[in-house]
């Protein structure tokens, strides 16, 4: 997706500077699209942990290895909905296998760019954020208990 918006953004210039103004707005739009694009494809990316650190392997760039003490914070994750927001996944669910949305959120200082905008839309400024939720990690439960072990009782929220 965001191979489709480098390549479309230029174009639609191009598209403008020639005779059709319309199109500036639409390289506008596609722009507005990029860090929500950005946000989907590093919030939740799938991990791998072990005694020294966890392993993120997102969707697109490469596996990077975190160690333990790169993370700063483990919070509460806000970009959830909440429980009375998922009425349709609580009938498609049924009543006694739904379960609301659950997640926390590890700051990692050290992480790239395209992890800043996790941190910016889950209120961390531009600080690099990733998420464990029920909605992305199967194993959540066994995820965040072994994060909690592995983190400092000082940086949970």
């Amino acid at each position: 997706m965001l191979v489709i918006i480098v390549l479309a953004v230029p174009l639609q210039l191009v598209l403008a500077v020639v005779g059709a103004p319309f199109f500036v707005l639409t390289a506008l739009f596609t722009l507005l699209f990029a860090p929500f694009i950005l946000l989907l494809m590093t919030t939740t990316p799938a991990l791998s942990l072990s005694a020294n650190g966890l392993t993120l392997q997102p969707r697109i760039w490469k596996t990077r290895f975190i160690p333990w003490d790169a993370v700063t914070a483990v919070k509460p994750y806000p970009l959830l909905p909440p429980a009375d927001a998922e009425v349709t996944r609580k009938a498609l669910a049924g009543r006694k296998k739904y379960r609301p949305a659950e997640g926390v959120m590890l700051v990692i200082p050290a992480l790239p760019l395209p992890y800043r905008f996790g941190g910016f839309f889950a209120g961390e400024g531009f600080t690099p954020v990733i998420a464990v939720t029920t909605r992305t990690h199967t194993d959540y439960d066994d995820l965040v208990r072994q994060i909690r072990q592995h983190t400092k009782a000082a940086q949970h929220a």
